[in-house]
């Protein structure tokens, strides 16, 4: 059993032992704008280099796709990523510690909801794939009718229109997963447990790539309500060390890993299923999002010693 004196809600840590979003950022991620603005404006100077060449070799016809299509993708650089990136921000799921914990709880949710509704996230593609098709066509047309200012717009629009109309849904069904607002209040995270616990019963382990904040909880509560029996959700918190010491060893199947790559220390959440009602129907659904992000479930047999867990943080 673990010691009871560091049983507290993991989400209470202090501010200044919780990492920042910033600390170990790349410069695209600190600097989103300016990196798509450098990278479209190289794409137009090489895009007019090439024309320059082209027009004075006469490469033919053949170069023009590439023209082209360069020239899109200049304009997703320079126009369409500042709006891409202005509703991605809007759709940002807060209390995160890290952007790895929330890219994970944005994966998740959509994961989930994809499951569970699966017209829904189809008919959406397909929407944006006939959007993109009609907003191309009616750029040919245009261009071809020598309406030069008007076939840009719809060019612009092709880029930037299906990116958002994406970014927007992505953060409705988010919105609409989320319907219990500050579940974390209704969450109790413990960390003292005895360790043959989790052999003897079933209790699926969820991979974390930081140890829970609120944003974490509120996802799980969510997660978990529909199969909920009461009001409160019940979680208990562990690491990788703790599962070695009854011989389990987790592999999360990346190539070239071993188990002296992966930290000890790396944070797991254990779910009691004796709180959720898995009769019926409800039990297929469970395991197949938990599969989905990656939960596993511990062997009750000694024997084995390992588990391959998908889907690790």
């Amino acid at each position: 059993m673990l010691e009871p004196n560091v049983a507290q809600r993991a989400h209470d840590t202090p501010r200044n032992d919780v990492p920042t979003k910033r600390s170990g950022m790349s410069f695209p991620e600190r600097h989103p704008y300016l990196f798509w603005q450098i990278i479209g404006w190289s794409l137009l100077l090489v895009d007019f280099i090439f024309v320059v060449i082209a027009v004075f070799n006469d490469f033919g016809e053949w170069c023009y796709p590439i023209i082209v299509f360069t020239f899109i993708g200049v304009l997703f650089a320079i126009i369409g990523s500042p709006f891409l990136i202005y509703f991605t921000r809007k759709s940002q799921v807060p209390d995160t510690r890290t952007s790895a914990e929330e890219r994970v709880i944005r994966n998740d949710i959509t994961t989930i909801v994809m499951l569970r509704n699966k017209a829904y996230g189809t008919l959406t593609g397909v929407a944006a794939v006939a959007l993109v098709l009609v907003l191309a066509y009616v750029t040919y047309i245009l261009g071809e009718r020598g309406h030069i200012l008007p076939g840009f717009i719809s060019m612009v629009f092709m880029v930037v229109v299906p990116c958002i109309v994406c970014s927007q849904y992505l953060a409705f069904i988010r919105k609409r997963f989320m319907e219990v607002p500050d579940a974390a209040r209704l969450v109790d995270v413990r960390e003292d447990y005895y360790l043959s616990d989790l052999r003897r019963s079933r209790i699926p382990i969820l991979p974390l790539p930081t140890p829970p904040s609120d944003a974490m909880l509120d996802f799980l509560y969510n997660w978990l309500h529909r199969y909920l029996m009461g009001d409160r959700l019940a979680l208990i918190t562990l690491t990788r060390s703790d599962l070695r010491r009854i011989g389990i060893v987790l592999v999360d199947g990346s190539i070239g890993d071993t188990e002296d790559d992966i930290d000890a220390n790396a944070p797991l959440i254990a779910i009691p299923e004796r709180q959720l009602d898995l009769s019926g129907a409800n039990r297929a659904q469970f395991d197949k999002e938990c599969r989905a992000i990656g939960a596993f479930v511990l062997p009750q047999r000694e024997a084995d010693a390992g588990v391959h867990a998908e889907g690790m943080a």
